[in-house]
């Protein structure tokens, strides 16, 4: 259950996309609304999917050490699904990557 966190490796992609022309960054989950569900321990992990690390975060609730650890490890979670979901949305707009909907229609197709 590690900490999610943009690698270098995706800061390399993006700069790629930057320089191709892609400026638009979008959000697949909201900073503002994991903020508040951080609140409670183990919220923030339940908003972005990750439900093992969000019971471990609210089990051990009553230390101050691990609510704060999930604070930030709520955050980093949705900075980098965020990352990845522009990442993939700039490729597409470029036509480096298929769109999605584009690749279930062609294999609906061929069943």
């Amino acid at each position: 259950m590690a900490h999610k966190r943009i690698t270098p490796k995706m800061e390399q992609q993006m700069t790629y996309l930057l320089n191709k022309g892609c400026s638009e960054e979008k959000y697949y989950l909201d900073p503002g609304i994991a903020m508040l569900y951080s609140l409670i321990p183990g919220g923030g992990q339940f908003y972005v999917g990750e439900k093992k690390k969000g019971i471990l975060y609210l089990l051990s609730s009553p230390f101050i050490f691990p609510y704060l650890t999930s604070f930030k490890d709520a955050q980093n979670s949705v900075d980098y699904y965020n990352f990845r979901y522009t990442i993939k949305f700039c490729a597409e707009k470029l036509g480096l990557l298929k769109k999605s909907h584009q690749k279930a229609s062609k294999s609906i197709e061929r069943h």
